[in-house]
């Protein structure tokens, strides 16, 4: 009996050392319609697709845009809208205040504009001027002085205290923001997938109502562009003061993560036992996530086996230096 629960204790300890099963199939998230959850995995939206109450909990926004138009910088993104979104009504949540400095400041850094405005053009339009508008609270508060009065801009300050109103923590407790109307647009034009994820997920569907951006009409102080989102109207003669929803978007852009072998460590060709050994990692080497596979449990150890590319100083078993960038499968269970 002793020895019976020695072997039960220890497969305990070595089961507590693995990294939890990942909510999702990806070991990120890529594309239009990806469900992303709190630990970074995303699962791909598809006809059919129901989640587990454990991932609806977990479940944090869905991918809207993937691609290079919305980047200042021309860098790829990767966007994603949040499981709630707002309405209001009696101007509760106003661009500005009409007594607010921002109502009427002129603020080059948060103006946007579109080659074509009209009903239907934020499924043509292309843009010019700040595309993307994670830093567009910064550039506002550096241009006014009453930021910090409570309900002067209640539409950022909804975004701002986003994560705080859905709860989440970790990674994910930053970072949201009021978009461009590039990046509005983009949301738009993909609409019908990401509400279908958004209602897999337990979120809030887009409306089709009105939705603010942040970006400032370049011609007159008064007025931000603003999106249609029954008919894709892009028009920009919107009174900042006045009704209308909010969604909060971020960027997922994150690396691979990269882990340490805790132990010596088989890289193997597949993601199986039974498969060709390229070599034995030894413990410390580093390796960086590539891609999640299938769930296993190895020597009593649930987890998945991990697809890696090995990272220069990595050495095997036998102190040798292992190529930096060899890729190959390993079980993910003596990873930390």
């Amino acid at each position: 009996m002793k020895k019976i629960f020695l072997i039960l204790a220890a497969l305990f300890t070595l089961s507590s050392l693995a990294f939890a099963k990942p909510y999702g199939e990806k070991s990120r998230p890529d594309s239009v319609g990806d469900i992303v959850f709190a630990d970074g995995t995303a699962t791909a939206w598809r006809e059919g697709l129901t989640l587990t109450d454990a991932q609806k909990k977990a479940a944090v926004a869905v991918i809207f845009y993937a691609g290079t138009e919305c980047s200042n910088s021309g860098g790829r993104r990767v966007l994603g809208v949040g499981l709630q979104n707002a309405t209001g009504d009696d101007n509760t949540l106003a661009w500005a205040k009409s007594s607010a400095d921002g109502y009427s400041t002129n603020i080059t850094a948060i103006q946007c504009t579109p080659s074509e405005s009209g009903s239907g053009k934020a499924a043509t339009a292309t843009f010019t001027g700040d595309l993307d508008g994670s830093d567009n609270w910064q550039a506002l508060c550096a241009a006014v002085d009453d930021e910090g009065t409570s309900g002067n801009y209640p539409a950022w300050e909804w975004v701002n205290a986003y994560a705080t109103t859905a709860n989440l923590t970790g990674d994910y407790a930053s970072g949201w923001y009021l978009p461009t109307v590039a990046e509005l647009s983009m949301l738009y034009r993909v609409k019908a997938t990401v509400n279908a994820a958004l209602e897999t997920a337990g979120g809030t569907k887009i409306v089709d109502t009105v939705y603010r951006s942040s970006s400032q009409n370049s011609s007159f102080n008064r007025f931000a562009w603003y999106v249609w989102f029954d008919d894709g109207g892009l028009l920009g003669y919107s009174p900042k003061f006045g009704d209308k929803s909010v969604c909060g978007v971020r960027a997922f852009n994150g690396e691979e993560k990269t882990m340490t072998v805790r132990e010596n460590l088989k890289l193997r060709s597949g993601k199986h036992t039974s498969t060709q050994v390229l070599a034995v990692m030894s413990a410390g080497a580093k390796v960086r996530i590539l891609e999640l596979g299938k769930a296993e449990t190895v020597d009593g150890i649930l987890s998945n086996w991990v697809k890696v590319e090995v990272q220069q100083g990595a050495k095997d078993r036998d102190g040798k230096p292992i190529k930096g960038g060899t890729v190959g499968w390993c079980f993910g269970g003596y990873l930390e």
